[in-house]
């Protein structure tokens, strides 16, 4: 088994810059600690659900504790600018956590750090064979897996059926490289974008070309398989078919969306919650919007965005946070979340429900299908190395070097060749 890094000086650092109230729960709450009726205590941090999910939060702890009498669960969840810090600092420390709720690529660092604790050696087959398996290795560390996964938002395509119609398209792409097909001429009769690509790294996923070596200590994208995608998607930039005169680089959902809502662009391929989005703040381009599945390439998957609970690797209670993380990530736990709130399960049973084809009249109802039938085929993407998310802003940087600095696709790979491998060195450390 690869050795990854301790826990380092950073960490400490950090949790020494904090305070001794910042790395305790609610009140005198003690991760792992006896409470005072003799109940076994466990700690559990979520990542910026209430107040919205306040009342299915704290319903599932308290169907917990019910069915768990020796049990008090006591939950504290922090916004998204907080919970890093904080994490790494009650983690580098005597009082974690026993559950925490964080998303892939922080869950990949902090398993580079062996501050999570490996739920492949720990949980049982039993707790683990619920999850779907490209969602559970999205946590995947070289041998270990350091997460359960609770939700997802895999993508689905948003497009506006007038523009379909003055294109004379008649049926929705269902691969890149038909969007990509059709992206000129759409262009040319509806003075409009057809699709954006996802970012570089992405659409190297999507077409099946290799990230990283196997053993994860080299870069393996510098191929001709990648340069011949390049060179496809320099053709359809010259041939007007995609745009490349942006600062924000592609796979921006934010400008991508605002595009769809001034009517120059035709389909986007993002979370469902893009929906809801058009809805609140286009209206009019709402009544003009369908959905259909994701856009898939030659791998035959599509992305998503996951969210996960882990156990710190320090916790003092690791068999009931283990039991607690599988019970709030369970099939039937993840059924009700999805139908409070726009996320899709992670789990293979909940994935399948008949819940998400029971409503196909409305558009959020086909969206739920859509991104159900996705969640099956659909992977975070992430590379199972501590700095993930480094190397994937090196891979993405790519295109700005040949658009803008008119670097060759074989330069601009090996150029990014070189400043991977670097990043990956630093994994042998």
């Amino acid at each position: 088994m690869r050795k990854v890094k301790k826990v380092t000086a950073i960490i400490l650092a950090a949790a020494m810059t904090m305070s001794m109230a910042a790395c305790g729960g609610s009140g005198d709450s003690k991760g792992g600690s006896a409470s005072n009726d003799g109940k076994t205590s466990i700690e559990f941090w979520t990542l910026a659900l209430a107040p919205t999910y306040t009342d299915f939060i704290q319903g599932l702890i308290d169907k917990y504790e019910e069915e768990n009498p020796e049990i008090e669960v006591k939950w504290q969840d922090l916004p998204y600018d907080a919970i890093e810090q904080k994490l790494l600092a009650a983690t580098a420390g005597s009082n974690p956590p026993d559950v925490v709720n964080i998303w892939s690529q922080l869950a990949l660092t902090l398993a580079g750090k062996e501050a999570l604790l490996n739920l492949d050696e720990a949980a049982t087959e039993e707790q683990k064979s619920i999850y779907i398996d490209s969602m559970y290795e999205s946590a995947k560390l070289y041998d270990g897996v350091y997460a359960f996964p609770w939700y997802s938002t895999p993508n689905v395509v948003t497009y506006n059926t007038e523009l379909f119609k003055e294109a004379g398209i008649e049926k929705v792409p269902t691969t890149w490289d038909e969007a990509f097909d059709l992206a000129a001429d759409f262009k040319e009769k509806t003075g409009a974008w057809l699709i954006t690509p996802s970012s570089m790294y992405h659409m190297l996923c999507y077409y099946d070309i290799p990230i990283l070596s196997e053993d994860k200590t080299k870069a393996a994208f510098n191929c001709q398989e990648a340069v011949e995608l390049i060179n496809r998607l320099i053709k359809y930039a010259d041939d007007g078919a995609i745009m490349v005169d942006r600062t924000d680089g592609w796979d921006n959902w934010d400008n991508d969306r605002q595009m769809y809502a001034n009517g120059n662009l035709g389909m986007l391929c993002g979370g469902p919650q893009t929906i809801a989005r058009i809805r609140d703040e286009s209206p009019e381009k709402y009544e003009l919007t369908d959905v259909a599945e994701s856009l898939y390439g030659p791998g035959g998957f599509t992305g998503a965005a996951v969210m996960n609970l882990v156990v710190p690797a320090n916790s003092k209670k690791q068999e009931e946070a283990i039991k607690f993380a599988n019970y709030i990530t369970n099939d039937k736990n993840q059924l009700a979340f999805c139908e409070a709130a726009s996320v899709f399960p992670t789990t293979k049973a909940a994935a399948n429900d008949d819940y998400f084809k029971s409503d196909m009249e409305t558009v959020e109802g086909r969206t739920n299908y859509y991104a159900a039938l996705a969640a099956m085929k659909s992977t975070d993407m992430t590379m199972g190395i501590p700095n993930d998310n480094a190397v994937k802003l090196e891979i993405d940087e790519m295109m700005a070097a040949i658009f803008a600095d008119n670097m060759s696709p074989e330069e601009a790979l090996k150029q990014c060749e070189d400043r991977v491998n670097k990043l990956l060195a630093e994994n042998q450390k």
